[in-house]
């Protein structure tokens, strides 16, 4: 079976369907995981965000609602479906894609140009101690040229 791919824009709902192959005559409990290079991330979600309609056998669905997406929602999600017996697991992955969110946040701009402002601020400090020792300087030399 292909993965399934779903593609959204940013801040938009994304509904994942469960692409795992199940028997429409069975009841199953549903658990998502978000796949990640490191392994897998259990999904802690409210029943509310689970879609596991009970009105007929046959029309079932084991969505994944994510409201208000961001670049950080794009990922592999698995499903997996376990009959209520607890004897067969299914399970199914489908790819969201979040389309058209800002590049980065001002903070990470802020990061990136870090290094650059305290190089600024010190030599703006420097620069500043620099002109007030030599004020001093001068008004030195010039009280002990007009007294000695």
């Amino acid at each position: 079976m292909a993965m399934r791919e779903v593609t959204v824009a940013c801040s938009e709902t994304a509904e994942l369907p469960c692409t795992a192959s199940w028997d429409p005559q069975l009841s199953y409990t549903v658990s998502w995981a978000k796949v990640s290079e490191s392994g897998t991330e259990r999904l802690e979600l409210p029943e509310s965000k689970q879609n596991s309609s009970f009105e007929a056998p046959r029309r079932r669905s084991y969505s994944l609602t994510i409201q208000n997406t961001t670049a950080c929602s794009s990922g592999t999600y698995r499903c997996t479906l376990q009959e209520l017996g607890g004897q067969r697991n299914f399970s199914g992955t489908v790819v969201l894609k979040v389309t058209g969110c800002p590049k980065e946040a001002t903070e990470s701009t802020f990061r990136k140009y870090r290094a650059e402002a305290v190089l600024l601020f010190s030599l703006v400090v420097f620069y500043l101690t620099l002109i007030i020792f030599t004020c001093e300087i001068c008004t030195t030399t010039e009280y002990f040229s007009r007294y000695f």
